[in-house]
């Protein structure tokens, strides 16, 4: 007996030591293979499952990384690394609730609380749950260990921007640049912060040293430029210098990873075009407020939609619209980046549309796997994804016209009218009343809703120029923070012009928004990032939207939506034409009436409310698309066709 214990023995050390063989030579899936084996042994110790665990993580075996790391701490629950191990796994897996609860767990061991990494982790994780005073508490007893890390001044500055401190966050992304000098995310962001404060003290300067820093960029700086995408949407740039942005951000995401094989799914038997959307606001959320008619009135008979959804329930009426104009939907919250992109490729995607390019929560690494042939960047994200990986960027002739496609690494895709959808199923509120608003009743009110980054001081110069030559005006603008309310007051002085004239919207509901646009006499758009949902918004409700037109997509919107609904006489060329044409306007009231009678009459007419057309030339567009994949033939311009319903 002893004798069969002793082989027995023998053989559980040697497949043991063979196992251990491949995590020195770090053959991680044969490792992983190898001590799973082993693992229903009683001898298979805390240890043990942490090795097994690290050659998950190493494998891309998140799930059964986080299984082993939990086994471990079964074995010793305050085990470190073990502690590490299962943390960042479910982290990589965007399982916060799961990951806080073990951090939860180890308020108490001593060991957890003085070890840099574990807090880092601990905040980021509070920070993702929007417990943003854990988050904060957390980063700075990570800040008395290690004050100079820069990364960590980084985090600290997300979580003071989520709690709307932007003088505090703007320092410490000023800080984390100090530290790293190269951090070219830190320098724009502490811009926008200020912007978001309508704190424009050394703008121009700023920004000035934040274009030669983008000039300066090195590949060596492989994460200089993650999360700067959309920080330069509002600051003034050259379209140029945003690609090698973008370009940089998506290399820091995408390098490291090995696309997978092409499909080998068969087509769908009905010859229907399989397509694909990925986003997490696919809920009460500007993006599917746009989008839902354009899914609900498509052809289901040709195509095949799937919503591929990381994002939150909210269990409102859109959520159930969006999700019942679809054919499947898939919940991918608790999947790593890998795992969503084999799933989208073992469903046989033939077109894959990522719906928030550079945003906030954004998983554009998905799309570095090449889950699809084609692959699409579509209406979350204004400008280049600088991603190789994306085929095609949808936009129009106005916003995308093909003699800027040096400005994307995407083939430019043209709609017909406009790229932006809407939905004209929306409710259309009767106007509320002034005095519910406080604004004075017999005023000409002009408005502006944007949040407050989209504000430069061109922009705000020119509005004060225009209050200044029309004495019976007011401006109405949205109460987005104490901090640029102050600020925006202290600039109307310091332009000559009475505070008191500035009014202030507080942030409201959809329908009650909407009923208090057409009290405005006149929209009064930003530059260089338009208003975008907000423009046809006014639309929507028959408010005539003045704009600046430039050279990236971003300040090309408004322009692209006025002329959807024949108004391009209010596009305007630069700040002192559109101060000039504003002013003109004003002053002359049945000229503006007959614009705000245009609107109200061609409501059910023009192509920018029209869904089932929308929903046609999206269609038509990525036919076009597949026939050429289909081909064999890689990616080209598409120029815009004929709209289906012209």
């Amino acid at each position: 007996m002893a004798h069969a214990h002793t082989h027995a023995d023998a053989a559980y050390l040697q497949a043991k030591r063979h196992a251990y063989q491949f995590v020195t030579t770090q053959h991680w899936a044969d490792a992983a293979r190898g001590l799973s084996n082993l693992s229903s042994d009683h001898r298979f110790s805390a240890n043990d499952w942490l090795s097994l665990a690290i050659a998950n993580v190493h494998a891309g075996a998140l799930s059964a990384a986080t299984d082993a790391a939990r086994r471990a701490l079964a074995h010793d629950p305050r085990h470190l690394r073990a502690l590490q191990v299962v943390t960042i796994s479910l982290m990589e897996q965007h399982r916060w609730p799961e990951a806080a609860e073990v951090f939860d767990q180890q308020r108490d061991n001593v060991d957890a609380q003085a070890s840099f990494d574990f807090l880092v982790n601990q905040g980021t994780t509070m920070w993702q749950l929007k417990r943003h005073h854990e988050a904060l508490d957390a980063f700075l007893k990570a800040m008395a260990i290690n004050v100079s890390a820069p990364g960590l001044h980084l985090r600290l500055a997300l979580v003071l921007k989520d709690m709307k401190d932007y003088d505090a966050a703007a320092e410490s992304f000023l800080t984390t640049l100090a530290l790293q000098p190269s951090r070219l995310s830190a320098r724009l962001m502490a811009i926008h912060m200020r912007q978001y404060a309508c704190d424009w003290r050394g703008f121009d300067a700023a920004c000035a040293e934040a274009m030669d820093a983008i000039r300066g960029l090195s590949h060596r700086d492989a994460d200089a430029a993650e999360g700067a995408t959309f920080a330069l949407l509002g600051v003034p740039h050259p379209p140029a210098l945003f690609r090698v942005v973008a370009e940089q951000a998506a290399n820091f995401h995408s390098d490291p990873i090995q696309p997978l094989p092409p499909q080998t799914r068969e087509r769908d038997a009905a010859g229907r075009i399989r397509i694909g959307y990925l986003s997490c606001d696919f809920h009460n959320h500007a993006t599917a407020q746009l989008f839902v008619e354009a899914l609900e009135r498509r052809n289901t008979r040709d195509f095949e939609v799937t919503l591929y959804s990381y994002g939150k329930d909210d269990h409102t009426p859109m959520q159930h619209r969006v999700r019942a104009a679809c054919d499947h939907f898939v919940d991918m919250r608790a999947m790593d980046t890998r795992t969503m992109a084999q799933r989208i490729h073992a469903d046989g995607i033939d077109v894959l549309v990522e719906l928030k390019g550079h945003t906030q929560d954004s998983r554009l690494q998905v799309l570095a796997y090449r889950p699809a042939p084609v692959q699409v960047s579509f209406l979350g994200f204004p400008a280049t994804t600088g991603m190789r990986c994306i085929d095609y960027f949808i936009g129009d002739a106005v916003t995308t016209p093909l003699s800027h496609a040096a400005h994307y690494t995407e083939c430019i895709a043209q709609m017909p009218h406009c790229y932006q959808p809407n939905d004209s199923q929306r409710t259309r509120p009767a106007p509320s009343d002034r005095l519910q608003w406080g604004l004075p009743k017999h005023a000409l009110v002009l408005g502006c809703f944007n949040q407050s980054f989209k504000l430069t001081p061109e922009t705000f110069g020119a509005w004060m120029h225009i209050l200044q030559a029309v004495p019976n005006a007011v401006l109405w603008l949205l109460h987005d923070n104490p901090q640029a309310t102050a600020n925006l007051r202290r600039e109307a002085t310091r332009h000559g012009i009475d505070p008191d004239r500035l009014i202030f919207a507080p942030k409201a509901s959809v329908s009650d928004h909407l009923a208090r646009l057409p009290l405005a006499d006149l929209m009064l758009d930003n530059w260089p990032c338009n208003a975008h949902t907000t423009a046809s918004d006014a639309l929507w409700m028959g408010v005539p939207l003045a704009t600046v037109i430039g050279e990236t997509f971003a300040s090309r919107v408004a322009a692209s939506l006025l002329t959807a609904v024949d108004l391009e006489s209010l596009v305007f060329a630069d700040a002192a034409t559109y101060e000039s044409g504003v002013i003109e306007l004003l002053q002359q009231p049945e000229r503006l009436r007959a614009m705000r009678d245009h609107l109200q009459q061609g409501r059910s007419t023009f192509p920018l409310f029209d869904g089932a057309r929308f929903a046609g030339d999206l269609e038509s567009l990525y036919r076009r698309m597949v026939e050429r994949s289909r081909a064999g033939l890689g990616p080209q311009a598409l120029a815009a066709g004929p709209s289906q319903s012209d």
